[in-house]
């Protein structure tokens, strides 16, 4: 098990934004505009966000949609400092997680094509490419690759899920697999 001491998942709330607009000009070559989180914390209700506190500071934060039956991962950052150690698991297993909590049957996200880390993380818990989205990244024209989970339901993406949180120890992140987790 990685043990990442002094971590919670939290909600994101209004007064995170700055810390997290602070890490998104730190790691992307277009961040989100400011207006965005707060249109999406205020007025979105398929909206899901969430940040990564270590001893009060953000390190990281995400996202999700859940339309119908899909949820879709909208962003996920780690601040650079801080890439490598484990934290994008953490955040990632979380929009999970929630995606189980909202009801969702599937998830969706769509990656940078250079982005080969994001790649294997999300392919380690099970996501799949299923197309490409020529030019969708304005900043360099770059290609976003699409990838989709199988049913989040079926017994095998349950089981890698559970070893999934297993290898995570984050306050706010509950190891305890929800009550139709297969048990392991």
């Amino acid at each position: 098990m990685q043990v990442i001491p002094g971590l919670v998942i939290e909600r994101m709330r209004e007064e995170d934004i700055a810390q997290v607009q602070a890490i998104e000009r730190e790691i992307f070559l277009t961040p989100w505009p400011k207006n965005a989180y707060h249109r999406e914390l205020s007025q979105n209700r398929q909206a899901s966000y969430i940040v990564l506190r270590r001893e009060g500071e953000i390190v990281g934060y995400g996202g999700l949609w859940k339309v119908g039956d899909e949820a879709h991962v909208t962003t996920i950052g780690v601040r650079a400092v801080d890439q490598h150690h484990g934290l994008g698991r953490a955040l990632f297993a979380a929009l999970v997680q929630r995606a189980y909590v909202l009801g969702a049957r599937w998830i969706t996200l769509e990656v940078r094509n250079s982005n080969d880390h994001a790649i294997r993380l999300y392919e380690a818990f099970g996501f799949k490419v299923i197309g490409r989205r020529r030019g969708y990244y304005t900043d360099n024209g770059e290609d976003a690759i699409i990838m989709w989970s199988d049913s989040i339901h079926a017994p095998a993406f349950k089981r890698n899920f559970v070893q999934m949180l297993g290898s995570v120890d984050v306050s706010g992140l509950n190891g305890t697999p929800l009550p139709d987790y297969p048990q392991s």
